[in-house]
């Protein structure tokens, strides 16, 4: 029908390449915004941290985290180990210097004034998620809803163009902007009354297709 298939996500390209090789999406919205791919996994957009910025960020990240994890476009690499999720590799950034520009970093800190006052100096954005212990530092344009913002002008159409789906806080903004944002069942109850269209399925059921098929009319 025309339409393009896009993964936004905010885990690593590395974590979705079994969805790439699967469903072979127009493009892919990667790292929470910082990382756009089109079908050839060629990179058509970033917005991350150069290597000084990283260096100096993750410097200033030691002196209240000993638990995080820095995405990059080589993967995702966790400060000792200590995060084995999302095929992360072990690192000890307090014995070496990370050597790759950041896409997206994420911490364990309990203090939040510690660190919304860390992100501010870096000028970046910090987001709580995971029960409020860990915090999301991105570069201010990388946003889910930023992401698809960008993809659309790339493409010469507009957030009017855009079907989304969602279930946690960061899709929130994405849901909202979106010409038609679809919150699905399972998604956490305070997003219920934030959103105008909620699914009837969770994403076990096929929520997504199930919506689509009835959306477009398809049998």
């Amino acid at each position: 029908m025309g339409h393009k298939l896009v993964i936004n996500t905010a885990r690593s390209k590395q974590f979705n390449q079994d969805y790439f090789d699967q469903l072979r999406p127009d493009y892919a919205i990667l790292n929470g915004g910082a990382l756009i791919l089109d079908q050839n996994e060629r990179t058509v957009y970033k917005a991350q941290l150069d290597v000084p910025a990283t260096q100096a960020f993750i410097g200033d990240l030691l002196q209240i985290s000993d638990n995080f994890t820095v995405q990059s476009e080589s993967g995702p690499y966790s400060h000792l180990g200590k995060y084995t999720g999302q095929n992360s590799l072990p690192f000890d950034f307090a014995a070496q210097r990370f050597p790759y520009p950041s896409l997206k970093i994420v911490a364990a800190i309990e203090n939040d004034l510690a660190a919304f006052a860390l992100a501010n100096k870096h000028g970046l954005t910090c987001v709580s998620y995971f029960g409020g212990l860990f915090k999301r530092f991105n570069h201010p344009d990388a946003t889910k809803a930023q992401g698809n913002r960008k993809l659309m002008e790339l493409l010469g159409g507009t957030l009017s163009d855009v079907i989304a789906f969602g279930d946690d806080l960061g899709d929130l903004e994405m849901l909202q902007q979106a010409g038609l944002g679809v919150l699905m069942k399972n998604a956490r109850p305070e997003l219920h009354s934030l959103c105008a269209h909620i699914s009837d399925y969770t994403n076990d059921q096929d929520g997504v297709a199930r919506f689509l098929s009835r959306h477009f009319g398809l049998k």
